[in-house]
Parts: C-alpha cells; sequence; structure tokens
C-alpha cells in the first residue's frame, strides 16, 4: 500500500522555507517541499487550459509571401 501524495498547502499553513511566488501571478505559494508546485492553488485549476498547444490563429498572421 503506497502513503498519499502530499496535499498542497496554502502559503499560510507551510513552513516559510517551502513559500515562494506562482510562475504566472506571482502571489506567495506552497511551492517548495512535499506537496509543492510551482502554480498557487487558483492557477493548478487553470494548468490543463494553460498546457494546451497553440492553435495556428493563436500563434499570429501568416508569414507574408512576395507577389
Amino acid at each position: 500500500m503506497t502513503s498519499p501524495a502530499p496535499r498542497n498547502l496554502p502559503p499560510q499553513m507551510c513552513p516559510p522555507e517551502y513559500v515562494g511566488r506562482c510562475a504566472v501571478c506571482q502571489a506567495d505559494c506552497h511551492r517548495y517541499g512535499p506537496g509543492g508546485n510551482p502554480l498557487c492553488q487558483k492557477h493548478q485549476a487553470l494548468a490543463p487550459a494553460l498546457q494546451k498547444k497553440p492553435t495556428a490563429s493563436a500563434a499570429g498572421p501568416a508569414p507574408l509571401t512576395p507577389a
């Protein structure tokens, strides 16, 4: 039987050495140590959408071709 994965805690509930800045919004978050994550809890919920590959329209306009 395996132990459960450590929880990502709010920054107020984790040791100060585990607190860092969210990679998206720079808010304090449980970034380091067991259960740490580079994203705050708000942005962890958005992570699947942030990981999607950009579409052609999101990459910018098509390059110009000479006439």
